[in-house]
C-alpha cells in the first residue's frame, strides 16, 4: 500500500496491482458494466506482453475487493464526519427533490411516487449445480438498501391468509403448488363488475409461461426485485429466492417503505388492479389506509389492461400522478442488466457487490441529471397546457336547459303504414317480417325505458332535440371518445411494432425469437391497417378534424420519438399538467434547498478536519469539489426554468423541515453562500454541451 498497489495475496504476493489501475477499471464498468474483470486481466497482459491465464483474473479479483473494502471503509469515515448515518440514511436522503423537504412548500397530494417492479436478469445459478466445491466466504456484500430474506418471508403467508379471510369456507385449488403464487385464486373469486382483473392478469401471466416453469431449480437467486423513486433512486431492493414475481416481494417492499417514510406516496406496479385487493386484505390494509397509500397501472402496460380496469388504475386518470408514467424500473433494469454474464456464476458475495456498487454509481448519475430532469418535465408540462386548453374548452359541458322532439318522432312512427302488403310474398314470409317488425318493436320500447330511467336519474324534464346545442355537444364529445379509443388502438399496436422491431435488431438474439418476432409482426400490419382506418373514420368526424394518417407514415416510423401521434392522447384531466407544474415547483425548491445547506455545511466540516484528520479532509474536499461542478449544472437549468414564460415557482431557496438555523455570527457561512449562487451568473455552464 505504502507504493500504491494491492497484492494477490496478504502475506507473501507475486502479483500486485496498482491502485491507478484499479481506480481505472472500477471508472470503466461503472459506464459499462459489461467489462468483465476477465476482460480487464486480458487487457492488462497484452499490454505487458505476458500469456494470459485465468489465475491471473483471479489474482486481480481478490485485490480488487480489497480495493472496494477500503473504499467502503473510507466513505463511512466520511459519512460519520458529515453526520450522514443512522438507520435507512441513504434511502431518506438519495433524491434531495423526493424528501428534502423544505418549511411552507405547496402540499402534494403524494409527496414522492415509486415505481416497483421484479426483474430475472440478474439471476444467481446454484453452486451445487456446477463443477467443484462451493468455497464459503462469509462477507456480505449488502448495503442497508437490501431487504434481507428473513424480512421477506414474513409475508409469504399473507396470500393465503388474504383469501381464507375473504372466503373462510374455500380451500385452496388442489393443483396449486407454490401457495404464495401471486395470482392464485384471483380466477376463482367472487369477481366485482368494477373490478375485471382476470383478463389482465391473464395476458401478464401469459408473458413468459415458460420461463416460471423451469428455472427456479437452476438458480438459487431468480432475479432482484426493487423500488426506485420517479427520478431513479434506489429505494429498496431484495432478492427473488428460487421463485418468480411473488406477492411476497411486493407486500416486504411496501411495509419497508411505510416503516422508513411514514407517510403517502403513489406507486405503479404492472398488475396494480389485482395486487390491491390483495394488499388490502393483508396484514398490512390497515397501515396502508391510514396512511392514504395509493398505486396506479404504469402507462405502458396500460394497454395490456381492459378499458374499465384503466379508467380506474392507469395512472393518467390518478390525480396526483402528473406525468409520471411509472416505467423508472424498465429504464434501471436496462442499465443493470448487462451485469447479469458477470454475476450469474460468482459466488453470494461478489453477486451482491456488482449491483450494489453499479446501484450506488447510477444514484450518483441520476443525481446529477436531476436538473436536465425537472427542465424536461416543464417543458413538457407547459407544451401540453398551451396545446391542449382550446381544445379542452369545446367539449366543457354544463348543465343547461334540455328540449326534444321525442314525442313527434313516436307520433309519426306511429302513423307509418306498417302491415305487410301480401303481393309477392308467402305467408311464411309475412311471418318472418311479422316477427321482425314485432321483435325491433320490443327492442325499441326496451330502449325507451332505458331512456326513460336515464332522464329521471339525471333530472332532466325535457329531451334533446336534433339541432340543440347539447345534444350538439354530446355528440362531438361522443366523437371524441370514439376517436380517441381508436387512437389508443393504433398507439398500442404501433408502439408494439416499433419494440419488436427494436427488439429485432438487438444482438445476442436467437434464431427462433427472431422468427417469432417476424411472425408477429407480419399479424400485425392487418391489425394496424385496420386500426387506421378506424382511426382516420373517427378524425374526421371532430369538429377540429385531425389530419389522417396513412399505412406509409407508421411504416416509415423506426423509434418511439418519431410517433408524435401520442401527443393527442385523452388527457381529460387538464389539472395533471398543472400537477406536474406545481410538483417541478416543489422540486426546485428542494434542489436549491438541498445545495445551499451542502455550501453551508461541507466548508464547516473540511476546515474542522483539516485539524484533526488532514487526509480525510483531502477526500471530503475532493467529493465537494465534484458536487460543486454538479451543482453548478443544477442552477443553470434551474436559471433555464425560471427564464420560461409559464414559470410559477419560487426563486430562493428554503429552510429543511425540522433543520435547525445555522451558527453562523459573523455572517461568514452566509456570505459564502451568496458568493458560490452569484457565481452562476457569472460564468453559467452551458448544458447543452454538458
Amino acid at each position: 500500500m505504502t507504493r500504491g498497489c494491492i497484492g494477490s495475496s496478504p502475506l507473501q504476493p507475486t502479483v500486485a496491482i496498482t491502485i491507478r489501475t484499479l481506480e481505472a477499471y472500477r471508472q470503466t464498468h461503472r459506464v459499462c458494466p459489461r467489462l468483465s474483470i476477465h476482460a480487464e486481466a486480458k487487457k492488462l497482459c497484452h499490454l505487458h506482453g505476458v500469456c494470459y491465464g485465468r489465475y491471473l483474473a483471479e489474482q486481480f479479483r481478490v485485490a480488487y475487493d480489497v480495493y472496494l473494502e477500503l473504499l467502503r471503509r473510507v466513505s463511512l469515515c466520511v459519512s460519520q464526519a458529515l453526520g450522514h448515518t443512522g438507520p435507512n440514511w441513504r434511502a431518506c436522503n438519495s433524491c434531495p427533490c423526493c424528501h428534502y423537504k423544505v418549511q411552507d412548500e405547496p402540499k402534494l397530494r403524494f409527496p414522492f411516487e415509486i415505481a416497483l417492479d421484479g426483474n430475472n436478469s440478474v439471476k444467481f445459478v446454484d453452486p451445487a449445480l456446477r463443477g467443484g466445491r462451493e468455497r464459503q466466504d462469509p462477507r456480505n456484500g449488502q448495503s442497508d438498501i437490501w431487504i434481507d430474506e428473513e424480512y421477506v418471508d414474513r409475508f409469504k403467508d399473507e396470500v393465503k391468509n388474504a383469501r381464507r379471510s375473504h372466503r373462510p369456507n374455500t380451500s385452496a385449488p388442489a393443483d396449486i403448488v407454490d401457495p404464495d403464487d401471486p395470482w392464485i385464486y384471483c380466477e376463482n373469486e367472487d369477481q366485482d363488475s368494477n373490478e375485471p382483473v382476470n383478463v389482465c392478469v391473464d395476458r401478464w401471466r401469459n408473458a413468459a409461461p415458460e420461463a416460471r416453469k423451469c428455472m427456479f431449480s437452476v438458480f438459487r437467486k431468480s432475479g432482484i426485485f426493487v423500488a426506485v423513486c420517479r427520478h431513479g433512486f434506489l429505494l429498496s431492493i431484495c432478492d427473488m429466492v428460487r421463485s418468480g414475481e411473488l406477492m411476497k416481494y411486493l407486500l416486504a417492499t411496501i411495509n419497508k417503505l411505510m416503516d422508513i417514510f411514514a407517510e403517502r406516496f403513489l406507486y405503479g406496479y404492472n398488475i396494480k388492479c389485482a395486487f390491491h385487493s390483495i394488499l388490502q386484505r393483508s396484514s398490512l390494509g390497515p397501515a396502508v389506509q391510514d396512511l392514504g397509500i395509493e398505486g396506479v397501472v404504469p402507462g405502458f402496460h396500460g394497454h395490456a389492461h381492459n378499458r374499465l380496469c384503466q379508467v380506474q388504475h392507469h395512472s393518467k386518470f390518478m390525480l396526483g400522478a402528473g406525468k409520471e408514467d411509472f416505467k423508472t424500473c424498465e429504464r434501471t433494469f436496462s442499465e443493470s442488466n448487462t451485469l447479469a454474464p458477470e454475476i450469474r456464476n460468482s459466488t453470494e458475495f461478489h453477486r451482491h457487490q456488482a449491483p450494489d456498487e453499479h446501484f450506488c454509481f447510477a444514484d450518483q448519475d441520476k443525481y446529477a441529471a436531476l436538473g436536465t430532469f425537472i427542465f424536461h418535465n416543464y417543458m413538457q408540462a407547459l407544451e401540453c397546457i398551451q396545446a391542449h386548453d382550446e381544445f379542452l374548452r369545446l367539449f366543457d359541458l354544463a348543465p343547461e336547459d334540455f328540449e326534444s322532439q321525442w314525442e313527434t318522432a313516436q307520433h309519426e312512427f306511429n302513423q307509418l303504414d306498417l302491415r305487410v302488403i301480401p303481393d309477392g310474398f308467402t305467408n311464411k314470409d309475412i311471418a318472418n317480417i311479422r316477427r321482425r317488425r314485432t321483435t325491433a318493436q320490443n327492442k325499441m320500447e326496451l330502449k325507451g325505458q332505458v331512456v326513460d330511467d336515464f332522464e329521471i336519474r339525471m333530472g332532466i324534464e325535457e329531451r334533446w332535440m336534433t339541432t340543440h346545442p347539447e345534444r350538439v355537444r354530446a355528440q362531438s364529445r361522443i366523437a371524441n371518445v370514439q376517436y380517441h379509443k381508436a387512437l389508443d388502438d393504433v398507439e398500442r399496436l404501433v408502439v408494439m411494432q416499433l419494440l419488436e422491431l427494436t427488439k429485432l435488431q438487438m444482438s445476442s438474439l436467437g434464431y427462433k425469437l427472431r422468427t417469432q418476432i417476424a411472425k408477429a409482426l407480419k399479424t400485425r400490419a392487418t391489425a394496424i391497417r385496420n386500426a387506421l382506418n378506424r382511426y382516420n373514420k373517427y378524425a374526421a368526424q371532430l369538429e377540429s378534424p385531425r389530419p389522417p394518417i396513412t399505412w406509409e407514415q407508421v411504416v416509415e416510423f423506426s423509434q418511439l420519438a418519431e410517433f408524435d401521434l401520442l401527443r393527442d392522447t385523452d388527457n381529460q384531466l387538464q389539472d395533471k399538467h398543472w400537477e406536474e407544474i406545481v410538483r417541478c415547483n416543489v422540486e426546485i425548491i428542494r434542489l436549491c434547498t438541498k445545495i445551499q445547506d451542502d455550501t453551508l455545511n461541507f466548508p464547516v466540516v473540511i476546515a474542522q478536519l483539516r485539524l484533526s484528520d488532514p487526509p480525510l479532509a483531502g477526500e471530503v474536499q475532493r467529493r465537494w469539489d465534484h458536487i460543486c461542478s454538479v451543482n453548478y449544472f443544477h442552477l443553470s437549468r434551474i436559471a433555464q426554468i425560471e427564464a420560461l414564460s409559464g414559470y410559477s415557482g419560487g426563486r430562493a431557496a428554503g429552510t429543511r423541515v425540522d433543520d435547525d438555523a445555522y451558527d453562523d455570527p459573523d455572517g461568514e457561512q452566509q456570505t459564502l453562500m451568496e458568493d458560490f449562487f452569484e457565481q452562476l451568473h457569472d460564468g453559467p455552464v452551458d448544458t447543452d454541451e454538458v
